[in-house]
């Protein structure tokens, strides 16, 4: 057989293509050059170096690459499988899905299915990438077997990308699993392992993602830096330190480094839990496998430590690191700012970010906003204006944010005419209002009753296309219940349901609150009642608003009924529940029932607070049963309930207007030793003490400090 002649311009041409496309060395500019020219006198042969064109091109021009495919095809140059690959990727990067099926339907009715494993992944990634997955599973698991195309670890990695991508990690592990159970040659890797972890991670399924990596360890997969950083950053976030060390010791002893970010999953885990001693082993174990601290590690460190108060030591951590030679960036100063702002500490938080300029980091919108929040919760109107001043001047003029916070400091300032200029001032800017600005402003003139801006407000947020969501409708709702004006509140709500905003659990206690207050006690209970017929679980709030509406009424029965229904069922009470009930029981005289509900809050897993001890110790002074009090006194305290100002004083003005002055020096010794303060209820009692005549008996019976009392009464 003789050797078909190349013509060695050709060859010499095609030599020169695929040298320097195998280096990286053509641009798009050359390869359509390159392209024109090797056309013109391209043989059969040429195809391979055709491709290394069309690849480039593909690259940075999917549509123009998609159009030298056609210039191709109509050569008597013919497509190989690799061509039509290209073809396929081209169609989907420039984003016409369309051509690439029909390309692909080219390549499976040309016979080349049984090399077009990459074409189908092009087409695979594509498919997924608009969130199609379910169709991407349909091609890996019935149409690419059908045309002898099995599918290997990359379709199936594409596909758990997807799954994952979608939020349905729940399908990629089941996915995974039949892989394994079929036993097949393509078995799950650890990038299979590590896609689908991650996803579970994502979703907050930190044990499924646990167990899948001790089966992927009992699979014999050897799991790299990114599945053990993963597990062990799943493991911190809950809280699981133990299993996150065990994960740490696996990579160890499997002579995989942990790399910076593991340990500073460690650190954050540690110091969410306050375990500094924890933290500094972490860093010290860091250092024995020479792994240095990043900006990220010195961040959370500061940021433990201004959520502690310790602002000065996160400071010097951060000079530290700058003079280590790391550059802190946008969130290590706002981690610091925020610290500052916690102390109110203006002159701080001004030079850190003149600082910050200086160091050539451009403050942000989050930045300012966190120095104009800082000064709005003290009211400081005029700074506020001057940081507005200080943004443009640098270039960064205030956005909805920044405005957001000033129309909220005056509104709740009721400087409604400042707040209405700042808002139009927004709008001169070209900022568009969110509905966050016009809640501000409904809860604003609702609180200074000027109703008719009220509806003004309203029409022009429908005006401008922004649509009122839930918190909206509550603000104006909740205002009109705590003017009684509960009918008008029940308008707005059924107005909510009218436009298709489904109503929440707190819209509905903010209506019933409202019955409440009025006396309308069955039709808070009809709306508890509509509430569970739509599926909508009520919450411990809902029954503590109708328990204590119920005995203000001096409904007590019925407060007991709804008591019981809460009990009974799946919502689990609160303690301010109990005490809602316990102080109703004591006012309509049924002491003993009060008790019973008072031993059984331990039987629902609750703990007594201050106040049930209170009200509990004050009704068995009340009926004269003193030790009994002193002994619940005294079980309070063991319990780790630690009595507060008020109760002592509470129990103070008990016994002193019992008569057991004894007593009542006793738990003033209590109100000294905690450095308490004497309420002037109090004082009042004591001052009258000496009005019987007994003022000297009684200076025997109190602590010194309290004998002034006494002589003013005799004055």
């Amino acid at each position: 057989m003789s050797r078909r002649f190349v013509p060695v311009s050709r060859r010499i041409l095609e030599q020169n293509i695929k040298a320097p496309y195998h280096a990286g060395d053509i641009g798009t500019e050359d390869a359509l050059h390159l392209f024109d020219e090797l056309l013109q006198v391209a043989g059969r042969s040429s195809i391979h170096a055709i491709n290394c064109l069309l690849t480039v091109v593909c690259h940075d021009c999917p549509a123009l690459g998609v159009s030298l495919f056609n210039r191709v095809a109509r050569s008597k140059v013919a497509p190989c499988s690799i061509t039509y690959a290209i073809l396929v990727d081209c169609c989907c990067r420039a984003g016409r899905l369309d051509l690439g099926h029909t390309a692909m339907g080219h390549i499976i009715k040309m016979g080349f299915t049984a090399d077009a494993m990459i074409t189908f992944s092009h087409l695979l990634k594509a498919i997924c990438a608009e969130n199609k997955t379910s169709y991407a599973m349909d091609i890996v698991l019935r149409i690419m077997p059908m045309f002898n195309c099995v599918p290997n670890n990359f379709s199936y990695n594409i596909l758990f990308k997807g799954l994952c991508n979608e939020r349905r990690s729940q399908e990629a592990l089941e996915l995974i699993h039949m892989m394994v159970q079929h036993g097949g040659s393509c078995q799950p890797n650890v990038v299979s392992y590590n896609t689908v972890v991650d996803g579970l991670l994502k979703e907050g399924e930190v044990g499924k993602a646990y167990t899948l990596f001790s089966e992927m360890l009992r699979q014999g997969i050897s799991p790299d830096v990114v599945t053990c950083r993963s597990i062990i950053s799943g493991m911190c976030k809950v809280h699981a330190m133990d299993k996150a060390e065990e994960v740490l010791q696996q990579m160890l002893d499997r002579r995989i480094l942990p790399d910076v970010a593991t340990y500073n999953s460690l650190i954050h885990g540690y110091y969410l839990l306050g375990q500094c001693e924890e933290v500094d082993r972490i860093f010290k174990e860091m250092s024995r496998n020479g792994v240095q601290p990043n900006v990220v590690t010195y961040t959370i460190q500061m940021d433990y430590l201004c959520k502690s108060g310790r602002c000065a030591e996160a400071r010097k951590i951060f000079d530290s690191m700058i003079s280590l030679g790391q550059k802190p960036d946008v969130y290590t100063y706002s981690i610091l700012l925020h610290g500052y702002a916690m102390e109110k500490s203006f002159h701080d938080m001004h030079c850190l970010i003149d600082l910050m300029v200086e160091n050539g980091i451009a403050p942000d919108h989050h930045v300012y906003n966190i120095l104009i929040s800082a000064c709005a919760q003290e009211e400081m109107v005029s700074d506020v204006m001057h940081i507005f001043t200080k943004m443009r001047q640098q270039g960064l003029n205030p956005n909805v944010a920044n405005y957001g916070v000033v129309v909220n400091l005056l509104c709740s300032m009721g400087r409604m005419d400042d707040a209405m200029y700042q808002y139009n001032q927004m709008i001169t800017e070209g900022l568009d209002p969110d509905i966050i600005v016009f809640s501000t402003l409904i809860s604003g003139f609702c609180s200074c009753g000027a109703w008719e801006r009220v509806h003004e407000i309203f029409s022009e947020m429908l005006n401008r296309g922004i649509y009122p969501d839930t918190v909206f409708f509550n603000i104006i709702m909740d205002h009109l219940c705590k003017e009684g004006r509960v009918m008008e509140a029940q308008d707005i709500f059924d107005l909510m349901v009218h436009m298709g905003v489904k109503p929440f659990v707190r819209d509905y206690n903010t209506l019933i609150h409202g019955y409440c207050l009025v006396g309308k006690m069955d039709e808070g209970r009809k709306l508890l009642d509509n509430m569970c017929s739509i599926g909508l679980k009520p919450d411990d709030f809902t029954y503590s608003i109708l328990i204590d509406g119920y005995s203000m009424k001096g409904r007590i029965d019925d407060a007991l009924i709804v008591v019981r229904e809460l009990l009974d069922g799946k919502v689990g009470p609160s303690i301010i529940t109990f005490n809602i009930m316990i102080v109703a029981l004591l006012k309509g005289g049924r002491k003993e029932e009060a008790k019973d509900l008072f031993d059984g809050i331990w039987a629902k897993g609750l703990v007594p607070d201050v106040v049930t001890y209170s009200l509990m110790i004050q009704k068995l002074i009340e009926e004269g049963s003193l030790q009994e009090s002193d002994d619940l006194f005294l079980s309070m305290e063991k319990n780790g309930c630690a009595a507060d100002s008020r109760m002592l004083n509470a129990i103070v003005r008990s016994l002193l207007q019992k008569g057991d002055v004894p007593r009542a020096g006793t738990y003033l010794s209590k109100v000294d030793e905690r450095s308490f303060t004497l309420e002037g209820s109090t004082a009042t009692l004591l001052t009258a003490l000496a009005s019987g005549g007994k003022g000297q008996e009684y200076k025997e019976l109190l602590p010194e400090k309290y004998h002034s009392f006494l002589e003013q009464g005799t004055d």
